[in-house]
C-alpha cells in the first residue's frame, strides 16, 4: 500500500443516545458511535486500505456514500448512494474481555463488500454492547489508495533460451513474458524460471566478469604512439 495517506477530514465520534426517560430522568447510551470521514480536497477518491488502532470497539460496520453517475446502478428510486462496505466486523473476540481492545487493524479490499471508489463520505459505525467499558473509539485512522498495477517485467533472452531447452516448449519472444503470467513455460509456483537454471547462468556471468576483470591492464594503450613518438599524420588540428 502507498506510504502517503489520503487527505481527508475525520470528524469526532458522535454517540447515539436514547432520549431522556421521564420516569428515570436520565439519558441512555445505545452503545453505538459514528465517525464520518469526508474528502473535500480529493477528486473521486478511491480507498484501498484503512488502518486504525482499536480502543474497546467490539464491532465495526462501514457505510460508504458514492458519487452517483449514469453508470452507477441504482438500488431503488430513492437511492442516495449509500452502500454497506463492511458489516459488523468483529474487532474483539469477547466484548467483555480485553483481548483485541487496543490492537492495530488493517482492512484491505479483500474485506470490503463493494469497491470504495468515487467516495463522497465514509461512515464508521462503532458498536460496544458491553457496559464494562465507559468509552470506546478508533484512533490513528488512516486511509490509503490501492496499489497501482505493476508493469510486466521482461525476462532476458538467455533465460528464455535455457528454459526452452529444458522444457522443450516453443520459444517465447524476449520481453513478451510477464513474471506474473507465464504460459507455455515450466516455471516455479512463484512465477519465475527454475532456480537451478538461474543459478547456473548467473555463475557463468560471474565467471566471465572475473575473467574480463583479470585481463585488464594498468598501462596506457598509447594508441597514437609509434616507437615511443607521435606520428604527425595521426594527429588532427582544430
Amino acid at each position: 500500500m502507498n506510504d502517503r495517506p489520503i487527505n481527508c477530514n475525520i470528524k469526532n465520534p458522535v454517540c447515539l443516545t436514547i432520549p431522556e426517560d421521564k420516569h428515570f430522568n436520565q439519558t441512555f447510551h445505545s452503545g453505538c458511535k459514528i465517525i464520518d470521514i469526508s474528502f473535500p480536497s480529493v477528486i473521486n477518491p478511491e480507498i484501498g486500505e484503512i488502518q486504525f488502532q482499536n480502543y474497546y470497539v467490539a464491532f465495526l460496520t462501514l457505510k460508504v456514500k458514492i458519487k452517483m453517475t449514469e453508470e452507477t446502478p441504482k438500488q431503488g428510486v430513492n437511492d442516495q448512494g449509500w452502500r454497506i462496505a463492511l458489516k459488523r466486523y468483529k474487532l474483539m473476540p469477547d466484548a467483555h474481555a480485553e483481548t483485541g481492545s487496543q490492537d492495530i487493524f488493517s482492512l484491505t479490499k479483500k474485506h470490503f463488500l463493494v469497491e470504495l471508489s468515487n467516495v463522497v463520505t465514509l461512515r464508521l459505525i462503532l458498536q460496544q454492547p458491553s457496559p464494562v467499558w465507559k468509552d470506546f473509539s478508533l484512533t490513528n485512522i488512516k486511509l490509503f489508495r490501492p496499489l497501482l498495477g505493476s508493469r510486466a517485467t521482461p525476462i532476458p533472452s538467455w533465460v528464455l533460451e535455457e528454459t526452452k531447452k529444458t522444457t522443450g516448449k516453443k520459444e517465447i519472444e524476449p520481453g513478451s513474458l510477464d513474471l506474473m503470467s507465464t504460459p507455455n513455460t515450466q516455471l516455479t509456483p512463484l512465477g519465475v524460471p527454475d532456480l537451478d537454471i538461474l543459478s547456473s547462468n548467473l555463475q557463468q556471468l560471474w565467471a566471465l566478469a572475473e575473467e574480463v576483470s583479470t585481463a585488464q591492464t594498468d598501462s596506457s594503450i598509447g594508441r597514437y604512439e609509434v616507437d615511443g613518438c607521435y606520428d604527425i599524420n595521426l594527429l588532427s588540428y582544430t
